[in-house]
C-alpha cells in the first residue's frame, strides 16, 4: 500500500505575514509575538487541504537564533502564535519542521552544515518516514527557491508562491512545476480546481 498524499508548505510568506527586517529592512520572519498575522486566505485554504484529503506538513527555515538575532524561547513563541492563529479559524497541520541551523551561525551548536536547512530535503524525507508520506504523491508549496529546490530534491511536486515580499529569495534559478499568487491558488491547484500552468 503506498503512502498518503501530502502538503508541505512553508511558513513565513506562505502561511503567515512577511515583516520588514529591523536591520536589513528585508520582509522576513516575525521575531515577535505582536508581528504574527496570518495572510488572508491562508486558513482557509490549509481546511480545504485537509478535507480533500491531504495531510498537511510545515517546512521552515529559522535560523534567526543560530545569528544572533532572537533568543530561541521567543521563536518558539512565535511558531506557537501561527498554530494558535490557524486553530482559531479552524485550521491545522498534521505535522511541523523546523530547521534552526545557519552556516554562518554565531551559535556554534546551531551551526551548520545540516540536512535539515531547505534547499535540502531533510525535513521532507524526514515527515515522510514518520507520516508514511508517499513523496512522488506530494506537492512542496513555498516562496522561495529554497522551498523549489527542496521539494524537487525531495522528490515532490512544487509550486511557488509569488509572494511580493520574499521577491529577493527567489533568483529564478529553481523550476517550479507550478507558480501561483497565493496558498488559496496552491490548494485549488492541488485539489484539482485549476490545472497546472
Amino acid at each position: 500500500m503506498s503512502g498518503a498524499r501530502a502538503a508541505f508548505v512553508d511558513r513565513d510568506g506562505t502561511i503567515n505575514e512577511l515583516v520588514p527586517d529591523p536591520r536589513t529592512g528585508h520582509p522576513e520572519s516575525p521575531l515577535r509575538v505582536e508581528d504574527v498575522w496570518l495572510i488572508p486566505g491562508a486558513a482557509g485554504a490549509l481546511r480545504r487541504l485537509a478535507a480533500g484529503g491531504w495531510l498537511l506538513v510545515g517546512v521552515s527555515n529559522q535560523p534567526a537564533a543560530a545569528k544572533g538575532a532572537a533568543r530561541p524561547e521567543h521563536l518558539a513563541a512565535v511558531q506557537e502564535r501561527v498554530l494558535e492563529l490557524l486553530a482559531a479559524e479552524g485550521a491545522g497541520l498534521d505535522g511541523f519542521r523546523i530547521c534552526p541551523h545557519h552556516p554562518e551561525a554565531v551559535v556554534a551548536e546551531l551551526a551548520g552544515p545540516c540536512d535539515c536547512r531547505k534547499p535540502a530535503p531533510g525535513m521532507l524525507i524526514d515527515a515522510a518516514r514518520e507520516l508514511n508520506i508517499d513523496l512522488e504523491r506530494s506537492w512542496m508549496i513555498g516562496d522561495t527557491d529554497s522551498d523549489v529546490l527542496a521539494g524537487a530534491a525531495a522528490g515532490c511536486r512544487t509550486v511557488l508562491i509569488e509572494q511580493e515580499g520574499s521577491r529577493h529569495k527567489r533568483k529564478g534559478t529553481a523550476q517550479p512545476d507550478a507558480v501561483t499568487p497565493d496558498l488559496q491558488a496552491a490548494a485549488a491547484l492541488l485539489l484539482g480546481e485549476e490545472p497546472v500552468n
